[in-house]
């Protein structure tokens, strides 16, 4: 018989926060990638996009401090280094519910983009270890973590922060319902981690036709909606 143990409530916070950050690491990643990819194409302005997307100032002046503060820039809170170094605070904190192992592999990303930091290294392809240490991340989970609690809050924080990117860089809806029916299933065994009025509000407002056709303000309200549903 599986044995599921008490968590605090400020575990499966951070257990949660891990869960988002890691995530937000690893599609930021992605994104980078192609946005760096279109500015090399020609298009320099694509940049403006990025930042206006995460609903945040531009605090650089051209294109090539873009990429480097989005990757290493420690002081800006959507860059691939503060994501990583919030991660690795969380993870240090839990590194008994998910094995030290599986801690290995957030250090070994944070190690890999200090070093790259470092160098001042500005292709953010060369940052390909961190997205295969991610993934290494996760499957260590799956392979070592037992207590489906502890998994459950990881990946309901996962789910958030995947759709809540995937709104913010206009993904395809189909995407976004997967993910929103996996965080619910994912929710099923934890009562009362969802506000239930947020929760009636995004099952109502998640459809194809609204979200292919949508109001001025309403991916505002999902975004505000999706990170408000979460009770921890």
């Amino acid at each position: 018989m599986m044995m599921c143990y008490a968590i605090s409530a400020t575990k499966a916070n951070r257990l949660y926060w891990l869960g988002r950050y890691t995530e937000r690491v690893y599609i930021s990643l992605h994104l980078l990638r192609r946005y760096y990819d279109k500015m090399i194409d020609g298009h320099p302005g694509e940049y403006e996009e990025y930042y206006r997307k995460l609903d945040t100032n531009n605090p650089y002046p051209d294109e090539d401090s873009f990429r480097m503060g989005y990757m290493y820039d420690e002081k800006n809170p959507c860059s691939l280094l503060s994501g990583l170094i919030a991660a690795n605070d969380n993870a240090i904190v839990l590194r008994e519910e998910i094995m030290s192992e599986t801690l290995s592999y957030i250090q070994l990303s944070l190690c890999h983009i200090r070093e790259s930091a470092e160098k001042g290294d500005p292709n953010i392809t060369d940052l390909q270890p961190v997205t295969d240490y991610l993934l290494a991340f996760w499957g260590s989970i799956d392979e070592r973590v037992f207590d489906e609690r502890i998994r459950n809050f990881l990946k309901i924080g996962k789910l958030v922060e995947n759709i809540d990117m995937h709104i913010r860089f206009d993904y395809p809806f189909y995407r976004i319902q997967e993910a929103y029916d996996c965080l619910k299933n994912c929710a099923e065994e934890e009562d009362g981690i969802f506000d239930q009025m947020i929760l009636k509000h995004l099952d109502e407002l998640l459809d194809d036709d609204l979200y292919n056709d949508p109001e001025p303000d309403y991916k505002a309200k999902v975004l505000k909606y999706i990170n408000h549903l979460v009770l921890l």
